[in-house]
Parts: C-alpha cells; sequence; structure tokens
C-alpha cells in the first residue's frame, strides 16, 4: 500500500538547536560549540520527508503568526512543496523549541509552549487517506479524537505518547521512554492499538501486536542527534501503510536510524540500502 494524500497534525514551529557536551547543573552557565535553525515540530519533520518521498501532503496544527520566525516556517513550507492551508495564522507568536543534543546525540528539548495558540480543526478530511498525528497536539484535539475513526475512512498513527489515548489508532510510533511494555500490551489487549512500535536510540526496537510480537535490529549506527528520528520512522508508516508489514517496519527503522547517525534526509534509496541491514526477529 502507498498513500496518495497525507496531513500531519500537530506541532509548528523553528527548532533552535544547540550542540553541548552535556547539560548543566542547575545554577551553571553553559556554552555551546555549534548551533543551527531549522525548521521543526513533528508535523514539519514529518511532511517534510513524505514531500521528499514525492507525496502529496498537507500539514496542520498550532497556529503561526505573521512575525520573523512564522515567516521563515512558511517559506520553508512552500520550498518543499507542502500544502498548508489550513494552517491559522493571527497575531500570537510563533512557538519555538530549544534542542540541546549532548555528546551522546540525545536530546533535551524546551518548548515555548502551545497553550495560548488556537489549532486547526480536524474537520473536512474526505480528501485524506492517511493522518498522522503528534503527541503533543492530543490535549488539543481530544474531543474530536474518539469518533475520528467512525467518521473517517483514513489510516490513523500517532507520533510519541503523553495523553490517555482513549480513541482507535491503526499504529503507534513510540519511545520506551514514553511507554512501558505493559502500557504498550494493555492497549493492544483493548483493541485501541492495533500496532505499536516501541523504539529506542541504544536498544532495538519492538513491534507488538495481537499477533505476537517481533524484535527489530537496525545496523550499528552511533547517534550523532536523535532529533526528528522517531518522526522519520513515523513519517515512513504514514505514508506507505502496513499492508507489507515486515519490509515497511524494515524501512521506517531505517529511515529513523539515517536521520540519527547521519542527520541526513533519508532518500528511499538511502532506506533500501539501510533496510537490507535491519534484522528482524520473532519473539
Amino acid at each position: 500500500m502507498s498513500f496518495k494524500n497525507i496531513l500531519c497534525f500537530g506541532t509548528l514551529n523553528p527548532d533552535l538547536i544547540y550542540f553541548i557536551d552535556k547539560l548543566p547543573n542547575q545554577g551553571d552557565d553553559i556554552r555551546s560549540f555549534s548551533s543551527k535553525i531549522r525548521s521543526g515540530g513533528t508535523a514539519i519533520n514529518c511532511s517534510e520527508l513524505i514531500a521528499l518521498w514525492n507525496k502529496p501532503v498537507h500539514v496542520r496544527g498550532n497556529s503561526i503568526s505573521n512575525d520573523p520566525m512564522g515567516k521563515y516556517l512558511i517559506n520553508h513550507l512552500k520550498e518543499n512543496n507542502i500544502q498548508y492551508d489550513d494552517v491559522i495564522i493571527n497575531d500570537t507568536p510563533t512557538p519555538t523549541c530549544s534542542i540541546f543534543v549532548d555528546s551522546t546525540g540525545e536530546r533535551t528539548i524546551v518548548s515555548s509552549g502551545y497553550e495560548q495558540l488556537e489549532w486547526s480543526s480536524l474537520e473536512n478530511l474526505n480528501n485524506f487517506d492517511s493522518l498522522i498525528l503528534d503527541r503533543y497536539s492530543i490535549q488539543f484535539i481530544k474531543d474530536d479524537l474518539k469518533s475520528l475513526k467512525n467518521k473517517n475512512n483514513l489510516f490513523l498513527c500517532q507520533a510519541g505518547y503523553q495523553y490517555e489515548i482513549n480513541y482507535k489508532l491503526d499504529f503507534l510510533i513510540v519511545s520506551k521512554d514514553e511507554i512501558n511494555v505493559k502500557q504498550a500490551n494493555d492497549l493492544i489487549d483493548s483493541k485501541t492499538v492495533k500496532y505499536i512500535l516501541l523504539t529506542s536510540s541504544s536498544l532495538p526496537a519492538r513491534l507488538i501486536s495481537s499477533e505476537g510480537n517481533i524484535e527489530i535490529v537496525p545496523p550499528d549506527f552511533k547517534t550523532i542527534n536523535s532529533t526528528g528520528a522517531g518522526d522519520a520512522t513515523a513519517a515512513y508508516i504514514a505514508a506507505f501503510g502496513i499492508n507489507d508489514l515486515i519490509p515497511t517496519i524494515k524501512n521506517a527503522c531505517a529511515a529513523g536510524a539515517i536521520v540519527a547517525g547521519t542527520n541526513e534526509k533519508p532518500t528511499l534509496e538511502k532506506i533500501q540500502e539501510i533496510s537490507a541491514l535491519v534484522d528482524v526477529n520473532l519473539r
């Protein structure tokens, strides 16, 4: 399966990334040895990769402003052929995320917050066949989620776990730091979620479903910067679906490994190359 029109719903913000040796102790000062700014937020991270893979993609999520940060995001969306017609543009300042990447490649994120922002609606989804949600947006759209699968014939997946999932999902992609195996099995047993992919930057991933568990072992990459790696994995699943489950999961994990281990864009050609190095073991 390969979806034809995908919606990425979630956070839209510039990422201010600082590369450091380690996080400071309370009250300490610190200097970054390198820094950069990029367009970020899960909705943008996923949509720019889906566009890279030559698929029509739209974004919705939090409002942005006509301030310099908002204009920076709009220019990025235009340049990457990402449709943003339903993004709310108002006078509330565009949110930002500061990301501190330590010498191990792990990151700490400080968001300016989304509570004061407006959020796009989940109406008029008839033109989409796949929808990806990010965990940060759930609290703002939770009232619309319980009936979402019943009202729309969508493949629905979610990147990350933060709030209770009491709505139907086809796929959940989540870090082992965000949910434990018991919680994951409870979601499967209750038929709330069909498949859950538990990821880790240093350990094999695990695919959990009612059919059993599968361990996915990516190649031995040294993590340079894990920012966006989980989004890359989620984006691949949202773009290509799970009719060919094992090849899709291998490719999705390969996409995440490329981002974490090289900081390069995971092209389809590179994904196929790295996917051949991914091992799958029944548990």
